[in-house]
């Protein structure tokens, strides 16, 4: 993945950099990893006013302490995001920005969709997938991994 500061830019595009990924326009993803007394400020490209963090370890200050297991949703808004590693470990964590859609979304177990159809169509997908895995028993490899079922 393509680097922009201390982000690794998964899917959209940061700071004049896009990620290999194609996805729509309106949406980043970016992997940062900040080092023990860090600080960056992430500034959400124009129109995106939804921001979100999630921490896989390390602590991260986004305003309020988090660390890893924890997710924070940012106040709608384009402002900076001023981010700092709290810790005595790199703090790695997922941000997302993008610019908010029109759509009602409906919730369910394991999925959010756009319309009720959509989402009964995605739980009994989930569910299908579920009996495959479970047919098929345990089939981690030797290395830990798990293959993916489609």
């Amino acid at each position: 993945m393509r680097r922009a500061g201390p982000a690794q830019v998964i899917v959209g595009e940061y700071e004049g950099v896009r990620s290999p990924v194609p996805a729509w326009d309106g949406l980043n993803y970016l992997l940062v990893t900040l080092p023990p007394g860090e600080s960056w400020t992430y500034r959400p490209p124009a129109g995106h006013s939804v921001g979100w963090l999630a921490v896989a370890s390390g602590a991260v200050n986004a305003g309020a302490s988090l660390s890893g297991g924890e997710m924070g949703v940012f106040e709608p808004g384009e402002l900076p995001i001023a981010l700092s590693n709290t810790g005595e470990e790199d703090a790695v964590f997922v941000l997302g920005s993008a610019v908010p859609h029109d759509h009602q979304l409906h919730l369910g177990n394991y999925s959010v969709h756009t319309s009720a159809q959509a989402l009964a169509a995605g739980e009994r997908r989930i569910a299908e997938l579920r009996e495959k895995m479970v047919a098929a028993g345990d089939r981690r490899t030797a290395s830990g991994a798990v293959p993916v079922y489609r």
